[in-house]
């Protein structure tokens, strides 16, 4: 069986595993995008948080190619003298050629991020006819993305740090599902006003009370009143209500208090304003305020629902 047939069988693997390698070993901020229709599961977005690391996996790129040129011409000149291939050099092909193909997502990935208008296809075999060495092109295109990484890490050196990435994918569930249609096509404000009402929906739905809407909802969902029938509240589980005293710690009140008043901040201030004029939002804004709204949704959803003991 061939180089190419062993890692084509191994590729769908590789691809279900590449967010965990970019993780873990590429230190790069990764979001997944199942949710698109047109994504075949090999579609990544990174955002590279640690151009060293980047800088390393390429390098190990080219070494392979590099390697498999000099088995490639070495072989090139075994056949001129004796027509005779030796099984050693066949063999270390094969294991270069399954490695080369099994970072080639890893380098597309990289490529799409620093060096998007290149040619897609850049890292891919290409021999025409029999014989020929066909990874010409990705070598170049590998060595090319050396060079920008390379400049990459002077730049840092010489700006100094550019501080943390926050990765869309990253943001609450409830949050990103609702946005990330609209935010690709370029609709910010649509994507905020989408999330924004999302996280009503499931505060609503937690609190099961469908007659609130807006600031009423978190009123009533984080009021420091004891629940009634029909009216429950929302607790954070992890801080204790009472302090040694035996009256309500003010840790607790301040985080109920502080997420009620948040949520009204939310809604008031992010949701009722992107429901009125025709303006977009610019992109940076727009990503501020699904942040804003991404500790909200944590908020809600890690907080238990209290139910009033009177029936």
């Amino acid at each position: 069986m061939t180089a190419a047939l062993r890692a084509s069988r191994n590729r769908r693997e590789d691809f279900s595993n590449l967010t965990a390698i970019l993780r873990n070993h590429c230190d790069m901020t990764v979001e997944c995008r199942p949710d698109k229709p047109h994504c075949t599961g090999s579609e990544i977005t990174v955002a590279i948080t640690d151009p060293s690391v980047a800088l390393e996996e390429v390098g190990r790129f080219i070494d392979l190619i590099v390697r498999d040129k000099e088995l490639h011409e070495a072989e090139r000149g075994r056949d001129h003298r004796s027509h005779q291939k030796e099984d050693s050099g066949d063999n270390e092909r094969d294991h270069i050629n399954v490695e080369i193909l099994r970072l080639q997502p890893l380098m597309e990935a990289i490529g799409r991020e620093i060096d998007p208008d290149e040619d897609s296809d850049r890292f891919k075999n290409r021999v025409i006819m029999a014989g020929m060495w066909g990874w010409e092109k990705a070598l170049e295109a590998a060595e090319r993305l050396n060079g920008i990484l390379q400049q990459q890490e002077k730049l840092d050196a010489i700006l100094g740090p550019k501080g943390p990435v926050l990765a869309a994918g990253g943001l609450h569930k409830w949050v990103w599902h609702a946005a990330v249609n609209l935010w690709d096509s370029g609709h910010f404000k649509e994507a905020v006003r989408s999330a924004a009402s999302a996280v009503e929906e499931q505060t609503r739905l937690k609190i099961d009370r469908s007659d609130l809407t807006g600031t009423s909802i978190f009123n009533e969902a984080f009021s420091l009143g004891a629940p009634e029938p029909g009216r429950p509240r929302l607790r954070f589980a992890h801080i204790e209500e009472t302090a040694g005293s035996g009256e309500r710690s003010q840790e607790w009140i301040s985080a109920h208090e502080g997420a009620m008043a948040f949520g009204r901040g939310c809604f008031q201030g992010i949701r009722n304003l992107q429901a009125h004029g025709t303006a977009d939002l610019p992109e940076q804004q727009a990503l501020e305020y699904l942040a804003a709204l991404s500790v909200l949704a944590r908020w809600v959803d890690d907080a238990r629902t209290e139910q009033s003991e009177r029936s």
